[in-house]
């Protein structure tokens, strides 16, 4: 199977495989949510991405389906293809190609359209005592730069290695900036934006599946209330959770300007309201702790790996059932290789060279070329040694096309055994009898012919 082949199948088998993993996790998260259990649904989003990158199904069908043979390994009708089944894979691969072309160049215009408008940012010094403070209770490492821009709204942070919080350009009071500054700095500690970014990978690739815009949707939501959740029960955060809310209440975006989802946004009005009913009531200590989360994590990843499996194997049913109403019986001219045996006879023979080779036999391969070999005519071309059960192979190209000869080996006991060939030729004779062969060939056309070949034994 050819790279691209296997490159499609992955790209399928991945978007079937992420998006049950996808609908588990939904599954998952309304009982914990509605149980106030909100600890462990976003890291759960991660163990959702991984089954959208690497390839379980694709593995699974190919150690399962394998047979071994002389040259490789089978997989039975699977991954074989049809005319109709390889027609179906270019217009399905043609459609995604240009689909993802298209969503890839749309989304890098506006990127780089929202980046030419941060360009226009300010300096941000006056939180620089706050934020420090945060990020060593928090324990982070590196630097966050602080800025401010005309263009933002709302609070934001962006960056890939360097983060930057980007403020609106206002009056800030005290109780404003520390919401902001947790809120956000958490974002960074807990690597959201980088959940994003893959998320947002994951979405152009495989744009066709109509799960991925719940999945950012959900990355996005959940990632806010990730932060709500740890900003307002595992930190120092001096002011209460109403308060934590009125602050982001007082400042709920109004801005018509486009931002990536990669930015993460603290008063984005989006999904506002569902973070307050999520965060409504709950308490850290009815949540999972260490233990509880871990089995949550290996029972998500256990399931969704064998509905995976289960999955696999329909696809394989069903790619059978494919193949057999497709396929296509193809039958092929057989050329015949048959071996003549006769006794030579020097008498009845027109030999080029009027006589025979010498018994000095070569050693190795050796070439032979010979122009105007006339009708009827036989020529040596030399003699070579070979033990017995060893192969004399022996390869003869013939100009002009559509001319015959018959070529073959002359036995110590003086009889000849040769094959046809027309155009060309090559053919192994197996020997039964140690000792030197002659190596011939016999123009039996009507007209003269040119050869070039070789043979070698072994």
């Amino acid at each position: 199977m050819r790279w691209t082949d296997e490159l499609f199948y992955i790209l399928i088998f991945n978007c079937i495989t992420g998006a049950i993993a996808y609908g588990l996790w939904i599954l998952l998260k309304m009982n914990m949510a509605r149980r106030k259990k909100l600890k462990y649904i976003y890291p759960m989003l991660g163990i959702v991405e991984a089954f959208f990158i690497f390839p379980i199904m694709y593995i699974y069908l190919k150690i399962s389906t394998h047979v071994p043979g002389r040259h490789g390994m089978y997989y039975g009708t699977l991954f074989l293809p049809t005319p109709f089944i390889y027609h179906a894979q270019c217009v399905i691969a043609g459609i995604w190609i240009v689909g993802a072309v298209w969503n890839f160049a749309k989304y890098a215009f506006q990127y780089l359209k929202f980046q030419k408008v941060l360009e226009k940012s300010v300096s941000f010094r006056l939180p620089e005592t706050e934020k420090n403070k945060i990020i060593q209770e928090l324990g982070m490492k590196g630097n966050v730069e602080l800025y401010q821009n005309y263009a933002v709204t709302s609070p934001i942070v962006i960056g890939w290695r360097q983060k930057k919080i980007i403020f609106p350009v206002r009056e800030y009071e005290e109780k404003e900036l520390t919401t902001i500054l947790y809120h956000e700095l958490v974002h960074i500690r807990q690597h959201i934006l980088e959940m994003k970014k893959v998320g947002i990978f994951l979405k152009l690739i495989f744009w066709c599946n109509p799960m991925m815009n719940g999945l950012l949707r959900s990355i996005d939501m959940w990632g806010e209330i990730a932060c709500d959740r740890y900003v307002c029960s595992e930190t120092a955060y001096p002011y209460t959770a109403q308060e934590y809310y009125t602050v982001a209440v007082d400042g709920l975006e109004q801005s018509h300007l486009w931002m990536p989802k990669m930015v993460t946004g603290f008063r984005k009005k989006n999904n506002f309201k569902s973070r307050i009913l999520q965060m409504k009531n709950y308490k850290k200590e009815n949540d999972f702790k260490r233990i509880g989360g871990m089995t949550l994590v290996v029972f998500l990843c256990a399931v969704c790996t064998t509905t995976t499996f289960a999955a696999g194997e329909g696809f394989r049913a069903g790619y059978d059932r494919v193949f057999e109403s497709t396929k296509v019986e193809i039958e092929e001219e057989v050329i015949e290789d048959t071996e003549y045996e006769e006794m030579f006879v020097p008498e009845q023979e027109t030999i080029v060279s009027g006589e025979l080779p010498d018994e000095n036999p070569v050693e190795g391969n050796e070439e032979f070329q010979i122009s105007t070999l006339e009708s009827g005519t036989m020529f040596f071309a030399g003699t070579v040694y070979a033990d017995r059960d060893q192969c004399i192979a022996i390869c003869v190209n013939i100009m002009p096309a559509g001319q015959t000869v018959c070529y073959g080996i002359m036995t110590p006991d003086d009889k000849l055994w040769y094959v046809y060939a027309i155009d060309s030729g090559t053919h192994n004779f197996r020997i039964s009898n140690s000792g030197n062969y002659k190596i011939f060939v016999k123009n039996v056309s009507t007209g003269d012919v040119d050869l070039e070949g070789g043979y070698v034994s072994y």
